[in-house]
């Protein structure tokens, strides 16, 4: 089984995030399981999201406490995110600046960052002021995970995303698939070639 945590504003579209996350899961053959937990629900408030897949039936119903994935959806809440809980060999997808990559030179994860903040706000995925981030997520995720191929990502966004915006939702799951970029390599895997299928 593989575990995802994601740690997100109220806003930026996590629960959305999820649920695309779980039928892609779907789509490609495995058993998901996907939940919010909600503190204070409104806007700009932390709110914690779980994605579970695995190739058998999933029988757990707690929250995920040392996830294989943990993303952090907005750079204000990675402490947080850690102090959460976490495990050998996690892998850490955080929302950040290339300005702040050198401050998790020494971070004890494998850790991956993407501007989704700026790629959201490039394509006009804003409401009520607050970027929108869950189809940049949706394209970093399925690079850093290596479960759902982005194909299906895409295929998920057709079905799920009005004609008037399905262009720029697909925009943003390519540019979050392609803008990933390593920043501490604990744990490190091989690497391997990205490729985006349009």
């Amino acid at each position: 089984m593989v575990e995802i945590r994601f740690h997100s504003l109220g806003g930026q579209g996590a629960v959305t995030l999820i649920n695309l996350l779980a039928q892609a899961g779907d789509l490609v053959g495995k058993h998901v399981q996907a939940f919010p937990f909600f503190g204070a629900e409104r806007r700009g408030a932390p709110v914690k999201s779980y994605v579970r897949m695995d190739d058998r039936p999933i029988h757990l119903r707690s929250q995920i406490y040392r996830p294989d994935f943990l993303v952090v959806m907005s750079p204000t809440l990675l402490e947080a995110a850690v102090r959460e809980g976490t495990k050998d060999g996690m892998v850490v997808l955080v929302n950040q600046g290339k300005e702040e990559d050198a401050a998790l030179k020494g971070f004890p994860f494998r850790t991956y960052a993407l501007d989704a903040t700026s790629i959201a706000l490039e394509l006009g995925m804003v409401v009520e002021g607050m970027p929108v981030l869950n189809q940049v997520f949706l394209g970093a995720v399925s690079y850093v995970t290596e479960i759902i191929p982005l194909e299906v990502v895409n295929e998920v966004i057709r079905r799920n995303i009005p004609p008037a915006r399905l262009e720029a939702s697909m925009e943003a799951a390519r540019r979050g698939f392609t803008s990933v970029r390593e920043v501490a390599v604990a744990g490190r895997k091989e690497g391997r070639e990205r490729t985006a299928a349009s």
